[in-house]
């Protein structure tokens, strides 16, 4: 098996995860690479007979002791990259994402290590993702869950995929950002973002891919006065 293939499985499922012990279902995998669920399986049973990931029958995935040290690894490359190429070369965050899916394959450990302190240990990738050992934040929600009139501190943006990332840097929904949620329909959330004179409609599909920590709970006051 070629190493950067395993090494993207290894990290799909290390993002893919709500946690360590919940499996990825493999139609999950599949959908994120766009590859069949026979090839899916097939890659998985392999990664599962070199000790990489745990296979669950009907469930999904997870990693082993070692798949997790891997993907780790892995992670932390590509999210130094990612600010490495955003921070200093001033690389738009949506290209960024996929140039550092290239960088993360070849960089050594010495290198990695010298890049993060260049760049003064950054804690998150542009796109607010942790960067290991940081971990994920365990009251994050989906902007589509939260209640109208809640005010909450927007923490990251998932799965970046560079359409996605170019609509919500062009509106201003952007890591950082604190906002307050004005409507939730089926089409979407209308979002009020500090300091921003109008209101932003975000589509359901992409409110999905928004990840935040609420802040506070519906209330009559309005976000300029908070």
């Amino acid at each position: 098996m070629q190493q950067d293939r395993v090494e993207e499985y290894l990290g799909a499922i290390y993002r893919l995860r709500d946690d360590a012990e919940t499996p990825v279902p493999l139609s999950q995998l599949a959908q994120h690479f766009g590859f069949s669920p026979v090839s899916v399986h097939e890659m998985v049973q392999k990664l599962n007979s070199r000790g990489s990931v745990r296979y669950h029958p009907y469930r999904g995935v997870t990693l082993t002791e070692m798949g997790e040290e891997a993907a780790i690894r892995l992670v932390r490359r590509h999210r130094l990259w990612e600010r490495f190429l955003t921070d200093i070369l001033e690389i738009p965050w949506d290209e960024a994402h996929e140039i550092a899916g290239r960088l993360e394959h070849v960089a050594t450990g010495l290198v990695t290590d010298r890049l993060a302190a260049f760049l003064g240990d950054p804690q998150a990738c542009p796109h607010g993702a942790p960067i290991p050992p940081q971990a994920r934040s365990s009251s994050e929600v989906c902007l589509r869950s939260l209640p109208e009139g809640g005010q909450a501190h927007l923490t990251r943006i998932a799965p970046e995929i560079p359409a996605l990332l170019q609509r919500l840097h062009e509106s201003g929904v952007v890591p950082g950002r604190r906002v307050q949620i004005l409507s939730q329909t089926a089409a979407g959330t209308k979002v009020l973002i500090a300091e921003a004179a109008t209101p932003v409609h975000v589509p359901a599909e992409d409110a999905g891919c928004i990840w935040l920590e609420l802040i506070k709970y519906p209330d009559a006051k309005a976000l300029s006065e908070v």
